[in-house]
């Protein structure tokens, strides 16, 4: 039974590791994000906290319908969250492949960001 148990242990860290070291190492820095597959994409920036699963995002002048109000991110597990600056949520997305793809709250829109 103790064999299980530290095993499950081992399990459960090394997969919360591989989640933080996801979100630190790819996230941060200048992604392309576009609302579906014909809209010109704008740059969005993210850089992390000290802790490293969250922090500011910031949108090129560029950015438009809605995707403006973008202000900070969060990665809760492989998927990334989109806040305003409000702390309302914008967007939840998921990966996929080198990229991330979801749709925004507001209005079911499919979203991509990709590098």
């Amino acid at each position: 039974m103790t064999k299980l148990r530290t095993l499950i242990l081992a399990a459960g860290l090394s997969f919360a590791s591989a989640a933080m070291a996801h979100a630190d190492g790819t996230v941060t820095g200048a992604w392309k994000l576009s609302i579906g597959t014909n809209d010109a994409p704008c740059t969005l920036t993210f850089t992390a906290d000290t802790v490293g699963n969250a922090g500011p995002a910031v949108p090129s002048s560029d950015c438009e319908n809605g995707l403006a109000s973008i202000s900070h991110w969060k990665a809760v597990g492989p998927t990334l969250q989109l806040y305003s600056s409000s702390d309302e949520l914008v967007a939840w997305l998921k990966p996929k492949g080198d990229a991330y793809a979801g749709s925004r709250i507001s209005d079911g829109r499919q979203l991509a960001l990709n590098r």
